[in-house]
């Protein structure tokens, strides 16, 4: 009887961690995942603009309308300073579907010196007319941080 408990207690204990580990895995959250991040100048024409790669899937199961996004440039020192506009992806998107999108960015807001970037999924609008906000974790979100620690 004792073992029987024990092992009902073990396997109990067991699925608890597998439960939480899923819930740790970002597309188990996010109905888009961001997978590919960056920031590089674009020297046709004058002057060189600043413009941001952004590489997505659609991870919600359903057709995406539009998809907002918030930028975070890292200055020379590692600290985040938030691009002052959201930037949209308005072209729908299947379930599924992966996109590579590309913004061009005031140049004026764009440190040349930067240190890195965070593009976090703010809010999406799915074709059923139904939607999603982040909650304020920026749980959906690619950091890339290569400044010198």
């Amino acid at each position: 009887m004792r073992t029987n408990s024990a092992l009902l207690v073990l396997t109990l204990c067991l699925t608890c961690i597998v439960v939480r580990a899923e819930d740790k895995n970002p597309e188990s959250k996010c109905p888009v995942v961001i997978d590919h991040v960056e920031l590089s100048y674009s020297h046709q024409g004058e002057p060189s603009k600043p413009q941001l790669r952004v590489g997505f899937r659609n991870n919600a199961g359903k057709q995406i309308s539009a998809v907002t996004f918030g930028l975070s440039i890292l200055d020379s020192g590692g600290y985040p300073r938030s691009y002052p506009d959201s930037l949209t992806y308005g072209e729908g998107l299947e379930a599924g579907q992966k996109k590579l999108f590309v913004w061009d960015l005031a140049s004026e807001s764009v440190d040349i010196h930067r240190a890195g970037e965070t593009v976090v999924v703010q809010k999406i609008e799915y074709a059923d007319a139904t939607g999603w906000t982040d909650d304020g974790s920026e749980s959906c979100m690619l950091k890339i941080d290569f400044h010198a620690r």
